[in-house]
């Protein structure tokens, strides 16, 4: 594989994570369910801040199989609604991700936001721990959600009144711009996406 796949290729692997992140996101918001593997790779890549490789970020890269699925429909241009929905908070992930990467002093309290959870992380005794949940949710409350642009998540409000679905919208949020770092930090942009749009599904085809 020569540098340029072998880049195309790592690039697939973050805007999978992406998509995988607004993904279960929308399952949570609509359903108050979500795929436990899928979240629980996504969750763990917040936690994954010196990874060796793109795909270890999500513990291989079976843990982001979802989001490379769903990421083939949409660059494959097979997608309806529900992968509209997707791409459009997709899209709203990675223009709030451009603007943070701006601001050092918030991925300063952020990072360290994050370490100090990073022992809950550690001891969870299942996917979705709400101890770990709480406070992830609450770091991404803090941090995020006192942005100008704030992400929109449409869903049931039913569900969306209900704290503990909130939490793990938030969480899952959060692990979605974990996803939109690691693209930026790989080179990714607006225009790479429309210019190398092929090259990324040919790569992302590939890994499934």
């Amino acid at each position: 594989m020569n540098s340029k796949d072998q880049q195309d290729r790592d690039r697939a692997i973050a805007l999978a994570g992406v998509v995988q992140a607004a993904e279960l996101t929308l399952q949570v918001a609509s359903s108050g369910r979500c795929s436990q593997a899928a979240a629980a790779a996504s969750i763990h890549s917040i936690f994954e801040t010196q990874p060796e490789t793109p795909d270890s970020v999500f513990g291989g890269i079976s843990g982001v199989k979802l989001g490379l699925n769903t990421l083939t429909d949409i660059l494959g241009r097979q997608s309806g609604q529900t992968e509209l929905r997707i791409l459009q908070l997709s899209l709203s992930m990675l223009k709030l991700g451009q603007r943070l990467t701006k601001d050092q002093r918030l991925q300063t309290h952020l990072a360290e936001a994050i370490e100090l959870i990073r022992p809950t992380w550690l001891d969870q005794r299942e996917p979705l721990d709400p101890s770990l949940i709480s406070q992830l949710a609450d770091a991404y409350e803090q941090n995020i959600s006192t942005q100008k642009f704030r992400l929109k998540v449409p869903g049931n409000p039913n569900i969306l009144n209900q704290p503990e679905k909130v939490q793990i919208v938030r969480s899952l949020l959060l692990a979605g711009l974990r996803a939109v770092f690691l693209w930026r930090q790989l080179g990714g942009n607006q225009w790479r996406l429309i210019f190398h749009r092929q090259s990324i599904l040919h790569q992302a085809q590939k890994l499934i």
